[in-house]
């Protein structure tokens, strides 16, 4: 994994300074918080992804039945030449082309969005592992520690009870 990695950034960023060595605990502790910002800005983009793509749907229906559809019915129910001529092709012409960039943009916008999710299921599961990862190296720390025991209260600190 790369904790290691971001744990050793973390610790020379804050060993740059003349300050004491840092705790290892705060340490991790603030590789944490980082990659929760992380998940978060992840979060955002897939969110804000899957908005426009669902307001470009809706976007793209309104502005066809409003603005191309009674057009588009106005001509087909037009039994003269005039409403056939130069405007009825140009008109045509615009919403061949708007149906075309629609369509080839909405598949873009739901593959980008798809990505996007796969890619922040991917990034909070890392994020999820690297936490794992360093409770575990907490509690390691933690059992390796020697027991800390209180001098009993009858007896000198530096001699053994049990002889």
């Amino acid at each position: 994994m790369t904790s290691d990695r971001d744990v050793g950034e973390e610790l020379l960023r804050r060993a740059a300074g003349a300050k004491p060595p840092p705790d290892p605990v705060t340490t991790v502790e603030a590789v944490s918080r980082r990659q929760r910002r992380r998940v978060r800005l992840w979060a955002a983009l897939t969110v804000a992804l899957w908005i426009l793509a669902a307001g470009y749907s809706a976007a793209n229906v309104l502005v066809y039945l409003i603005f191309f559809y009674p057009k588009l019915a106005s001509l087909i129910q037009d039994p003269s030449a005039d409403g056939r001529g130069t405007a009825a092709r140009e008109f045509l012409h615009i919403q061949a082309y708007y149906l075309l960039y629609s369509n080839v943009l909405w598949p873009v916008l739901l593959v980008a969005a798809a990505g996007m999710t796969v890619l922040f299921v991917l990034k909070s599961r890392q994020a999820t592992m690297r936490q794992i990862q360093a409770s575990l190296d907490d509690i390691s720390r933690r059992i390796e520690a020697p027991p800390r025991r209180p001098p009993d209260a009858g007896e000198p600190a530096g001699t053994d009870p049990g002889r």
